[in-house]
């Protein structure tokens, strides 16, 4: 239906006689939304100059400013900042001697400097255009320049001017919707998200628990996806902050697998190495571990992926270019010997990258490793020094000191029945005492010590082979060996080793 609308309006824009400056303005901002769906950036571009030159032609002081506005948004999408810069020019050469284009023009300059990454820049211009437009009635807008301006003051770290201008937003909202008469629900839910937010900067957390019901009633009454992520980051942090960890962790398993479907494998990276940082915090260093892995493999995917996009753009590029040279057979040629250069270049270059990448994460893994080894041993050596412990606490510390002692996983063919003879117990109690203290199988616990022992030595002994190694530390498998490994420490042991030398 909507895109019967929209066919219907672009005929009236190509047909109709003349309309008045409301509608036309209408039609030349449908034809930009057109433009935009279809992803022709230039068209985009070029009817919003048109839309610029219309309002010059008409007079129109607000709707010019409007369109100027609309330009250097899309001038920005497309990463055209000089583009944009020049047209911020034309708006403040246009501005002099006008209140509300000054104002208009404060709030552009705001959405350049925010929009290349210089809050720092971007706070005054808010600031002044958040007075100034107030002062000109111009309520929506100042509402709008009010939610960015707290936006920039959360960046900067500067949360209590962020929430005096979240006081003076909430006036404006509700001035707003008493002039309209009807609920402003996708600001209401802005100003919940930001209010939420800056109470937790503020350190006040009963408020922030107050304001929690309310953001989640606005984002399931405006039912706008696109906000989850922003609304369950919120909550994760502040589960994280009061101490709720599984709540937490939930909120950012959700938006992981929710970006693992897409599949868009740069966010879910982002939020699996938020997850690992929240579990690192917490001390559930296994879980932390386990998803630094996942993020390195993610990040990896993301990677790829990218790469896969650009060498697709490039290809396309070079067959475009290969048809338009088809009756010239010397520079279509010259042409391809030098897009495959590039290609080549771009690999080479790829691979580096991605070596250097990798080693990075190995190093990265190796280190959180060994923090969680010598965690476990120091943990292992507590229990076994603790003279208060449960019958299923003492025959497991039985087995660590035999363990620890004799190294008994060393040996391929060790069996229950030889380690329960050993600490004079039947093996169901011995497997049962593991599964309570550990959460592990006992086959499980011995793979689990071979490994470690592995992981040591690899660091410990560099003049034994890897398959040595894996001999020695009790595996009958190298392939097994491998493979657990793998699983454990997220990289094969020679990577391991090598990841250890930094």
């Amino acid at each position: 239906m909507r895109i019967l609308v929209l066919a219907a309006l672009s005929v009236l824009l190509m047909s109709s006689p003349p309309e008045t400056p409301r509608r036309s303005d209408s039609l030349l901002r449908v034809r930009i939304m057109e433009l935009y769906q279809a992803g022709d950036r230039e068209g985009v571009l070029e009817a919003s100059r048109d839309l610029v030159r219309y309002h010059q032609e008409q007079g129109n002081e607000k709707e010019m400013f409007n369109a100027y506005a609309t330009l250097l948004e899309h001038l920005q999408a497309a990463g055209r900042f000089d583009e944009a810069m020049t047209v911020l020019g034309e708006m403040s050469s246009r501005a002099q001697g006008s209140p509300l284009g000054t104002a208009v023009t404060e709030f552009c300059f705001g959405q350049y400097y925010l929009g290349n990454r210089q809050p720092q820049e971007a706070l005054p211009h808010y600031r002044r255009a958040f007075r100034q437009l107030q002062e000109l009635g111009e309520t929506g807008r100042a509402i709008r320049a009010g939610f960015n301006l707290q936006a920039v003051a959360m960046n900067l770290n500067v949360p209590e001017e962020g929430l005096a201008i979240n006081d003076s937003t909430r006036l404006l909202l509700e001035r707003s919707e008493q002039d309209s008469g009807r609920p402003q629900l996708s600001n209401r839910f802005k100003q919940s998200r930001y209010r939420f937010v800056l109470m937790q900067r503020l350190g006040r957390m009963e408020e922030a628990a107050a304001l929690k019901d309310t953001l989640l009633r606005y984002h399931a009454l405006i039912d706008d996806r696109s906000q989850d992520e922003l609304v369950l980051t919120a909550v994760a942090q502040y589960e994280q902050a009061v101490g709720n960890k599984r709540a937490a962790y939930a909120c950012l398993d959700t938006l992981i697998r929710r970006n693992l479907r897409i599949p868009n494998y740069l966010k879910a990276a982002r939020f699996r190495q938020a997850l690992a940082d929240f579990q690192a915090d917490n001390g559930d260093l296994a879980l932390a571990v386990d998803n630094y892995r996942k993020y390195a493999a993610e990040s990896d995917s993301a990677q790829v992926h990218r790469t896969n996009e650009q060498l697709n753009a490039l290809t396309k590029q070079f067959r475009l270019e290969e048809l338009s040279r088809q009756n010239k057979a010397a520079r279509q040629r010259s042409a391809a010997l030098s897009v495959l250069a590039s290609l080549l270049l771009v690999l080479v270059i790829g691979c580096l990258l991605y070596a250097r990448m990798l080693h990075r994460k190995n190093r990265a893994l190796f280190q959180a490793s060994m923090e969680v080894i010598h965690t476990e041993e120091e943990a292992e050596h507590a229990l076994v020094e603790s003279p208060a412990l449960s019958a299923e606490e003492k025959l497991y510390a039985g087995l660590l000191s035999l363990m620890e002692q004799e190294q008994l996983f060393r040996e391929p063919e060790l069996s229950r029945e030889q380690l329960s003879q050993r600490l004079g117990t039947n093996r169901t109690y011995l497997a049962d005492a593991v599964k309570a203290c550990t959460g592990r199988t006992l086959g499980d616990f011995i793979n689990h010590h071979r490994l470690r022992w592995a992981a040591e030595t690899l660091v410990s002994a560099p003049h034994l082979s890897v398959t040595a190694v894996g001999e020695e530390a009790g595996f009958s498998s190298r392939a097994t060996f491998y493979r657990l490994f793998q699983q454990q420490y997220g990289m094969s042991p020679a990577a391991y080793r090598a990841a250890s030398h930094g």
